[in-house]
């Protein structure tokens, strides 16, 4: 499934959902913004509403994240802890890897190098 959301000023996020054995993975790709963000509610929030789900969110070709980009993660990821699933973030790109640290939200997601990686942390 491959979504593409676009805001007034033209910037889009690009939302691809495959799975890789058992796992979903989403990749994200484009500019996350308050306003484009709403497709990873629709079509993410669904994949981790349920105890013991898994998603990984590949953000390698994410070029950009704002503070309301970051608040449709932060949602994300919390909707799932809440409901007993888990978000693995991979491999965030280096302007969105510099975001995570400066607000110390790479201390609070739980983010891995690969999805390979993610596979096997997560068992």
């Amino acid at each position: 499934m491959e979504t593409t959301n676009a805001t007034e000023s033209g910037e889009s996020l690009r939302m691809r959902v495959d799975t890789r054995g058992d796992w979903p993975v989403a990749r994200l790709a484009g500019e996350l913004r308050a306003e484009s963000g709403a497709a990873i509610g629709e079509e993410l929030h669904p994949l981790v509403a349920e105890n013991g789900r898994r998603l990984i969110l590949d953000l390698s070709d994410l070029d950009w994240v704002d503070s309301g980009g970051l608040s449709h993660l932060i949602s994300l990821v919390t909707h799932s802890r809440l409901a007993g699933a888990r978000v693995i973030l991979v491999h965030p790109g280096r302007y969105v890897a510099g975001v995570l640290e400066v607000t110390q939200l790479d201390q609070w997601f739980e983010i891995a190098d690969s999805i390979d990686a993610a596979m096997q942390a997560a068992g």
